[in-house]
């Protein structure tokens, strides 16, 4: 096997440790890979499917697997899938896959592929559940717990940008409070509602939502209306409550002194 030096690639690549460098290149089974810039060389990942290129199992993902496994599990329970349980070990895999998406996701908002951030994230979120519903140690089920904020963040912000790339200043604020909306309801589950105030992935979508506050056309208000009408048909209340103060707001700027 002949090995190839990477220093003509790492060269013309230089490393900045203060930002994420990415992009998009085809490789030689003609398909686009990504690749990041790190420290010491580069990482290089698929764009579709598993960000390493496996499938475990002969599935798309490990946890494409697992709940495959689990919905088997309930077929032969009758339906009933809560003592479907994951192993130290599963578990273990599941936690590795994640950081593979993670890794992928923060390339891909680098190159403002926000539907790709999108999967990726929501993938994230599927093994969060596994983990937190059927990991049969108590450790494993909290071990990746504290990344959901951000996980929940990345999300939001991705459909956000996604929605001004459309046009569509109104559905990127509703995206951008349906994300803080579900920060806001993990913090209450878990019993830590204080922490929201503090919270830096909420500082960063109240950001992003009054920068596009400041976007939104003066006859938003029935756009508005029609968003919160959904918000408390669909039972989003949380939702519903961000859309009600922001009818108060866009009144309360149409009242004349």
């Amino acid at each position: 096997m002949r090995y190839i030096d990477l220093h003509g690639v790492l060269s013309e690549w230089e490393y900045d440790a203060e930002l994420i460098s990415a992009r998009k290149v085809v490789g030689g089974d003609g398909r686009i890979k990504i690749q990041m810039r790190v420290e010491l060389g580069l990482l290089q990942m698929e764009a579709e499917g598993r960000p390493d290129g496996v499938r475990p199992h002969e599935h798309a993902s490990l946890c494409a697997y697992v709940k495959q496994r689990r919905k088997q599990f309930a077929r032969r329970r009758g339906g009933k899938r809560r003592k479907f349980q994951l192993t130290p070990e599963m578990c273990a895999d599941l936690c590795d896959e994640a950081s593979l998406y993670y890794r992928r996701y923060v390339a891909l908002f680098v190159l403002e592929d926000f539907e790709g951030v999108i999967r990726d994230t929501s993938h994230n979120l599927q093994i969060l559940d596994l983990l937190q519903y059927h990991a049969r140690e108590v450790g494993d089920r909290d071990r990746l717990e504290q990344f959901r904020p951000y996980v929940l963040m990345m999300n939001a912000r991705a459909r956000a940008y996604q929605a001004i790339g459309e046009n569509d200043v109104s559905s990127a604020v509703a995206h951008t409070n349906r994300g803080l909306s579900h920060i806001q309801a993990y913090l209450e589950e878990t019993g830590r509602p204080e922490v929201f105030d503090t919270c830096e992935e909420v500082r960063v979508l109240l950001t992003l939502r009054d920068e596009l506050a400041q976007q939104l056309p003066e006859d938003s208000l029935m756009v508005t209306r029609k968003a919160l009408r959904e918000a408390i048909e669909q039972d989003r209340f949380e939702e519903a409550a961000e859309l009600h103060e922001r009818l108060r707001e866009i009144n309360q700027k149409r009242t004349p002194l």
